[in-house]
């Protein structure tokens, strides 16, 4: 027989196979488009570089189909699988959308329980919901048309025989692409993070290859090797925080740090050049009044601005966050953040932690630290969390401020920080004692829309034409509706700094106030900011968050000190400068941050978006760079790999502590020794050293 007869015969086949087979070459098209679809919304690409695990599955099924002897029920299967994808899709892009883009990982599966607070609304991806619609339409619609037409399927036992040594194989190249692509995956040594080529998005794996992935990375391959214990201990007492200009400024000091939800300089200040849509926009074509503007802010948020006014507050003016609530709040407590399997709140709550803020303060200087947020008790786990792990001696939440008929914390209703500051301010700022307060706020978080309780801040907005209600255009009525909740938040602060002036406290208490991460909700940030897309020469300004710093009444000009830091800073580097205005000397190994007045500057690693981050410069590795400033050049790339690889460096020995308890029993004892021991010089000795430096 010659090539070409064989050739003809072969073709007559395949065309037969394919026509017989119509469901199962119409299932392919469908999941892999779908599939596309979702990716193309989230990432903006419209396609897989490894597309290997999805497809493997994608043969699977249609392997499997092969089984099945009429087409009614192949029917019915493969549009259950058709559904399934787009189900699990959907999954996924809200979660994306709801958490400012964050892709899935083994690890939120530990937020299940939190997931209708976290989510809330939930936000619904239009193309994605009317392109797969068309195609499972299309599917649903032709494919059982022909179910009839078409020729029963082979399912003889000879074709049996040859589909089960298929799936064998598919199998198996399914089980080895999952281990060849995790096995290689060591948490104790990070440095692959600053060459690999995944991009952090869907676009390397697919939404549902990316899903099956972190299943197998998270079940078989997250183990952490402690290794040696003895050089684990000679790393972490290996250096110390050294002193700086302000160290021991706010010596003897109480501590009030407040993570305000979602905080954003645009809540209060008008900045026509960094935040053209805030409240510098015209509407309806108006002229902008500058002056009277900024004039109506300050009596819209008297409060921000007393502390931001302040000649006593320090501003940093260059600080950025790139995470979610209970990784900043960590951050901030802890200086540190492992890149773990697990978030911490769920997977290390009663760790032994002796170097967080409340157990340092306790251990020096017998300071009791409290901790307050007006959300659920549950939620993230804090009510185990901070009173074990970081040592707080009570956790004060929501659900019990207030009265359960005036709770107004459900869907939509956010509770009111202006109450939470009001019902506990006795307790959050005792009298007789030196303390420790830490405040997480709920008022400003998303989503953003008309609340019942904010009605009198809407009111006082319109008496001054700030911010008015615009006909059809959602954005600027998002931003409305954040900068009212804010006007809540600056109410609780109020109600904090009149009652410290009341009680004699204003004069030796520390605030630090800060924004956990930008407003992401419905794109609030974007918008004020007007910041899309990466290639935009200021797209770092989007992850840009206030940090306001007050010691105390300290008229920081009249000591010639800068109340404005302009260099980067990031929610590390809140714990090692709140404690170097107190005077406290600490372990730098454990603090991926350095303190604000040091002329050395840190760079933000992003456990939720597995993203490193300066004020410069953004990448998921070197390889893939998403964005540069026009300044960056060899030199400035060369000193970021180096910050980098000290930064991992010292995330994998946390890896490491953390999985190991490293410091329970008598390392704790250990540890509070040696804590003592660095802090026995004074401070006026530690103030010399950085004059005699100067």
């Amino acid at each position: 027989m010659s090539i070409k007869q064989t050739a003809k015969i072969a073709g007559k086949a395949f065309l037969r196979f394919i026509k017989i087979n119509y469901l199962m070459v119409a299932y392919i098209f469908a999941s892999v488009l779908i599939e596309l679809t979702g990716i193309a919304v989230t990432s903006g690409k419209f396609y897989m570089t490894s597309p290997w695990l999805f497809l493997s599955f994608i043969a699977l099924v249609c392997l499997i189909s092969q089984y099945i002897p009429n087409h009614k029920a192949r029917y019915a299967f493969f549009m259950c699988l058709i559904l399934i994808n787009f189900i699990l899709d959907f999954i996924f892009i809200v979660i994306f959308d709801s958490t400012g883009g964050t892709v899935f990982e083994y690890a939120m599966l530990s937020l299940r329980n939190d997931a209708m607070i976290i989510v809330e609304v939930i936000p619904m991806s239009f193309a994605f919901i009317f392109v797969s619609g068309i195609i499972i339409a299309l599917y649903g619609t032709l494919g059982f048309m022909f179910t009839k037409r078409v020729e029963k399927p082979n399912v003889a036992f000879s074709a049996k025989i040859t589909t089960a040594a298929l799936c064998a194989l598919v199998i198996l190249g399914n089980s080895m692409l999952a281990f060849f692509g995790n096995y290689r995956f060591d948490s104790n040594d990070l440095t692959y993070k600053l060459h690999q080529q995944e991009t952090g998005t869907y676009a390397n794996k697919g939404i549902v290859g990316n899903m099956y992935n972190e299943l197998v990375r998270g079940l078989w391959f997250s183990d952490i090797d402690v290794g040696d214990k003895n050089e684990l201990n000679r790393f972490i007492y290996k250096s110390t925080t050294e002193p700086t200009p302000l160290t021991g400024e706010a010596d003897g000091f109480n501590v009030v740090t407040i993570l305000c939800e979602s905080f954003e300089w645009f809540t209060f200040l008008y900045d026509a050049e960094r935040y053209p849509n805030g409240f510098a926009k015209s509407v309806n074509g108006e002229a902008v009044d500058e002056a009277y503007i900024k004039s109506a802010l300050k009596r819209l948020y008297p409060n921000f601005y007393r502390i931001y006014d302040s000649k006593s507050t320090i501003i940093l003016n260059n600080a950025h966050s790139l995470e979610k609530t209970d990784i900043s709040e960590n951050k901030s407590i802890l200086g540190n953040y492992p890149l773990l399997y697990q978030y911490v709140n769920y997977g290390y709550p009663e760790n032994s932690l002796p170097y967080s803020m409340p157990n340092v303060l306790k251990t020096l200087f017998g300071v009791e630290s409290n901790s307050f947020h007006n959300g659920d008790r549950t939620f993230y786990n804090r009510d185990i969390h901070h009173t074990n792990a970081l040592g707080f001696k009570s956790y004060t939440a929501g659900d019990e401020m207030y009265p359960p008929d005036e709770d107004g914390g459900g869907l939509g209703e956010r509770r009111l920080d202006s109450v939470m500051f009001d019902v506990c301010k006795e307790k959050m700022f005792p009298t007789d004692r030196r303390f420790n307060t830490y405040i997480t706020t709920i008022t400003m978080h998303g989503q953003y829309a008309e609340r019942e309780n904010l009605q009198d801040y809407y009111a006082q907005m319109d008496e001054y034409g700030i911010l008015p209600y615009v006909e059809d255009d959602e954005d600027a009525n998002a931003l409305r509706y954040y900068c009212a909740a804010g006007m809540d938040t600056d109410k609780a602060i109020g109600v904090m700094l009149d009652y410290l002036d009341q009680n004699g406290l204003a004069d030796n208490t520390l605030i630090t106030m800060f924004g956990d991460h930008n407003a992401y909700y419905q794109g609030i940030s974007n918008y004020a900011k007007n910041i899309y897309f990466t290639d935009q020469s200021n797209y770092t300004d989007l992850y840009r968050v206030p940090v306001m710093i007050k010691v105390g009444n300290r008229n920081l000009e009249a000591h010639n000190v800068n109340r404005v830091v302009t260099k980067f800073t990031c929610t590390c580097d809140i714990y090692p400068t709140v404690l170097d205005l107190l005077g406290v000397t600490v372990f730098s190994n454990l603090t991926y941050g350095v303190s604000a007045f040091s002329p050395d500057e840190s760079i933000l690693y992003s456990r939720a978006y597995d993203k490193f981050l300066t004020d410069k410069i953004y990448f998921n590795s070197l390889s893939n760079i998403i964005y540069q400033a026009d300044d960056v050049d060899d030199a400035y790339l060369a000193d970021i790999e180096q910050r980098a690889t000290v930064l991992l460096d010292k995330i994998s020995h946390l890896n490491r502590i953390f999985a190991a308890d490293y410091f329970k029993g008598s390392r704790k004892n250990e540890f509070n020794t040696m804590l003592h021991s660095v802090n026995e010089q004074p401070i006026k000795s530690k103030q010399a050293e950085v004059q005699h430096a100067a």
